[in-house]
Order: C-alpha cells, then structure tokens, then sequence
C-alpha cells in the first residue's frame, strides 16, 4: 500500500528523532509529540502510536533513518490508512534551524 501523505513523513521524522535523544518509542512520548505537529483528534493521535509502537516491536525502529521507517509504516495497511485519513492541512509548519558562524538562517517569514 503506498502513503500518500506528508503526514507519514512527519511520523517518520518523530520517530527518528525521539530515538536519536535515546527516548524509547511510548505511546504517551509520540502522542504528545504528534499532537505539537499535526492538529488531528485525540483518538487518531493515539490509534496511530499504538500502531507505530506495535511497528518498533516488529520491525525495531531506531536502527532506520525517515525513508526506511516508512517503508516499514507502509507494510501496515491499518496503519497506511489512517494516515492516509489525515488531511496535509492538519500538519504545523515547523521549522529547527541550527546555525554554526557568522550570518542569519533564512527560513520561516524571513525574505533574502
């Protein structure tokens, strides 16, 4: 099944970042982070880290980097689906910047 959704993305970015500080993969820990980058319900927001959560155990996450989770995330129609259900629109535009030397980061409202 293919997922046709930016939404996957986001996931795959939470997921690879939770477990590059270290943190395990909890429903609680992915709820609450996936609540601060897409505005969906509760109960979506929670199917979809029992369904990422039930992934790591399977498929051990924290060895992937965004591309491989989901590849992983699309082997699961369920899961595929509910994605799929979560409209672009939903999802925060957040942007981190890490800036080294001299000069500005441009991003965000910033013109050049």
């Amino acid at each position: 099944m293919f997922i046709d959704s930016v939404v996957a993305g986001v996931v795959a970015n939470i997921v690879c970042e939770t477990t590059k500080k270290g943190f395990s993969l909890t429903k609680d820990y992915l709820v609450r982070e996936l609540a601060k980058a897409i505005k969906a319900d509760q109960a979506k927001l929670e199917h979809v880290a029992d369904e990422i959560v039930k992934i790591d155990q399977r498929e051990d996450l924290e060895e992937l980097n965004e591309k491989g989770v989901i590849k992983r995330m699309s082997k699961y129609p369920e899961l595929v689906e509910l994605l799929n259900t979560i409209k672009q629109e939903n999802v925060q535009n957040i942007t981190n910047q890490y800036h080294f030397g001299n000069g500005d980061n441009v991003g965000g409202d910033k013109y050049c």
